[in-house]
């Protein structure tokens, strides 16, 4: 999923900016502790309810499986996950009140919280962030922990709802969800490379910065074609099913978002359209993120700026390589 942000001049990729990157590598790098197991991921898991599982917690399987971009799992994945319950993963979460978290690109604060059963305005408070709940690449955060310890994430239905992870999810949303995580992880699909390569081609053909896309796709899926969001978007570039219907309708021929091209193909259009019709690509990055009906109702939201920011780093990093 992405937002937008309020136009923002133009930043140009700086050293710092591609020493930050590496940094974050480094940061990212797995800590294991004793042997993993491995686990496929079912149709409608999400990595906070694997995490409670296993008694264990979001941050760790990130780091245990090198996940990308939002930290997304699909349906037919392997996974490792920590060892026995008596392994120091384990004995910490009974024993922790706080976690240390390290913000990475890709990140804002909305989906730390939302990955970590918390409250942004928790968030705001404990880490004395400002009021608009900007953080800063490579940042470490203190997280209260409030998962309870044993048994399974339980989802709480309420006027056809489902609640998963702080975010209220509908049904028949959810139970698309599953659908499209069944079908990709059921068909083959692009290497990350191939992905990469689809995007650049695709960027050229329609005269949009390669770069530009490039940086969207890694930053919402990781160059991944199974990930489909908790809210529907689907694939390399996260498409909304709504998004892709009315991009059909625009360009005269129908978009199969779960068919890497035509989800690069979306994806692209849409940056191109959204380029256009602002001229900007902040403002673009921002109606790809929040959606421009958004932007104009109700102004750039904090996380925005920290989509725009995220991205316009990963930018430098792809004009460079």
């Amino acid at each position: 999923m992405t937002t937008h942000l309020s136009p923002a001049r133009p930043t140009r990729p700086t050293r710092s900016a591609r020493r930050t990157l590496a940094v974050l590598v480094v940061l990212g790098a797995v800590l294991t502790a004793g042997s993993p197991s491995i686990i496929r991921v079912k149709a409608g898991d999400s990595l906070w309810e694997i995490a409670q599982r296993h008694r264990t917690t979001v941050e760790v399987l990130r780091r245990l499986n090198d996940l990308p971009g939002h930290g997304t799992i699909y349906a037919g994945n392997l996974l490792k996950v920590p060892g026995s319950s008596s392994g120091p993963v384990a004995r910490q979460r009974y024993r922790t009140v706080e976690r240390s978290y390290t913000v990475r690109p890709g990140d804002h604060l909305t989906l730390i919280a939302q990955r970590h059963g918390v409250s942004v305005r928790t968030l705001i408070v404990r880490n004395k962030l400002p009021r608009n709940g900007l953080v800063q690449i490579g940042r470490k955060l203190a997280i209260p922990s409030r998962v309870k310890i044993g048994g399974t994430a339980t989802a709480t239905k309420r006027s056809g709802e489902t609640h998963n992870a702080g975010l209220r999810i509908p049904d028949r949303v959810r139970a698309s969800v599953a659908r499209n995580r069944a079908y990709l992880a059921a068909h083959r699909q692009p290497t990350k490379a191939q992905a990469r390569k689809l995007v650049a081609q695709t960027a050229r053909k329609h005269g949009v910065d390669p770069s530009l896309a490039l940086a969207v796709a890694y930053h919402e899926s990781g160059f991944q074609q199974r990930v489909v969001s908790p809210v529907d978007a689907i694939g390399i570039m996260q498409v909304l099913p709504s998004t892709g219907r009315v991009l059909a309708r625009q360009h005269g021929r129908p978009l199969d978002l779960r068919q890497a091209r035509d989800n690069v193909t979306a994806g692209v259009l849409l940056l191109r359209q959204l380029v256009r019709s602002t001229g900007s690509a902040d403002r673009a990055l921002a109606g790809y993120y929040q959606g421009l009906g958004s932007v104009r109702a109700r102004g750039l939201l904090p996380q925005t700026h920290a989509y725009i920011r995220n991205v316009t780093v990963l930018r430098a990093r792809f004009r460079s390589g």
